[in-house]
């Protein structure tokens, strides 16, 4: 059976634009490193909610480095922050109260990101180095620069935001029609420029 011409050519441009000296592998970060090669980058992000114990497997990044390597991480810290007083009566603010103890009861906490760095120099990682950045959860703050963040960042979000609900809320025992029917709400304070909140990463 052959492919239509525009998967054929997707397929064939996929393959050429691969480096010869590149190559993909499927595993699972929490089980056993076996990799026949040291490596002398390994980069994380977006790890926050992916593991139930991030120690372990930075252990194995660790032991899978070649000498002078680094590991590089980039990741937020939950729950969300908030200029002034929290607006405890929003939905927005309501959905990372929810969030976390979703991911907690999941026994994937939201909040170890705070922990890295501790973590890595328990493990033996020299000259760990921790840059902290602030993300608006909107273009609200000032300033071109956090502007620009908080539109990508908002993007994200919006985008993200049923699929993070569904498999976290579920943990709590929420239907997928109480979800649905939360996430308008959200979806309103995500864009509402006058709830000052921010995640930092």
């Amino acid at each position: 059976m052959s492919l239509p011409p525009s998967v054929a050519h997707e397929t064939r441009t996929h393959k050429s634009s691969v480096p010869p000296n590149c190559r993909f592998e499927i595993d699972d970060a929490e089980d056993k490193w076996i990799f026949e090669e040291k490596f002398d980058y390994i980069h994380g992000r977006a790890l926050v909610s992916c593991f139930k114990d991030h120690a372990a497997v930075f252990r194995e990044a660790f032991k899978s480095l070649a000498p002078g390597g680094y590991l590089e991480l980039q990741d937020a810290t939950f729950p969300l922050q908030y200029i002034g007083e929290p607006p405890v009566n929003s939905n927005l603010y309501k959905w990372g109260e929810f969030l976390g103890a979703g991911a907690a009861k999941a026994g994937r906490p939201w909040t170890n990101t705070q922990h890295y760095k501790r973590w890595l120099e328990e493990i033996g990682f020299e000259d760990v180095v921790e840059k902290r950045f602030f993300w608006p959860t909107s273009p609200w703050a000032k300033g071109k620069y956090y502007k620009t963040i908080g539109t990508y960042f908002q993007a994200d979000l919006l985008k993200g935001l049923e699929g993070v609900s569904i498999k976290v809320l579920k943990a709590l025992g929420w239907t997928i029609e109480e979800i649905q029917a939360f996430l308008p709400g959200v979806r309103k304070d995500l864009m509402d420029t006058s709830i000052h909140s921010y995640c930092q990463m």
